[in-house]
């Protein structure tokens, strides 16, 4: 599926709604990114990585709002980012990519913003924010660069896609009933330090 196609988001609706009939969680986790900081960064770049990140989880919603509403239990998922609620890091760390962090700092005020929204209908938003995790946009970086990123934590370790993957599972889950429109960061506490 392409998310960046509105007529893929109409292609997934029909299929979830001839196999399934209804559908109570939407999990918005497709992300891009580049290495490319302010000035570097093309006007490609920028329309992708928003479109992706940002535009994305919005049609995404939009195109289940219904379903969610005739849900018991509906809940949208989205995975943010702590780049898109923190500044980058520092050298020796590799340039930031501006689109990213501001694709993700959008997704986080959709968030909320939904949540606030969709409440009276029944349907609660979140975010999961993961830290550094070793994924196909930091596996290439340099030991050097990637090691201050894992440094700061406390935990002082990447996370595995099973932390995140637990966080999901409880924003979807009934413990998290009366839980809408937390950022929630699973990031050995990158964001506390």
């Amino acid at each position: 599926m392409d998310v960046r196609d509105p007529h893929s988001w109409q292609d997934l609706a029909t299929k979830v709604r001839t196999t399934y009939g209804r559908l109570d969680l939407l999990v918005n986790n497709a992300g891009v990114s580049t290495r490319a900081d302010l000035l570097s960064t093309t006007d490609d770049d920028w329309d992708r990585i928003l479109r992706t990140n940002l535009w994305a989880p919005w049609a995404g919603i939009r195109t289940f709002i219904e379903d969610l509403t005739t849900s018991p239990r509906a809940s949208v998922v989205n995975i943010g980012s702590i780049y898109g609620h923190l500044p980058p890091p520092p050298p020796p760390a590799p340039p930031s990519s501006v689109a990213y962090q501001v694709s993700k700092a959008g997704l986080h005020m959709l968030t909320r913003t939904a949540a606030v929204e969709l409440a009276p209908r029944g349907i609660r938003v979140n975010a999961v924010l993961p830290g550094v995790f070793v994924t196909p946009l930091l596996q290439d970086l340099p030991a050097e660069q990637l090691r201050p990123r894992i440094e700061r934590a406390p935990m002082a370790r990447p996370g595995d896609p099973a932390d995140v993957a637990a966080a999901v599972c409880y924003l979807a889950s009934p413990q998290a009933s009366f839980v809408t429109g937390v950022l929630l960061p699973v990031d050995g506490g990158y964001t506390a330090s």
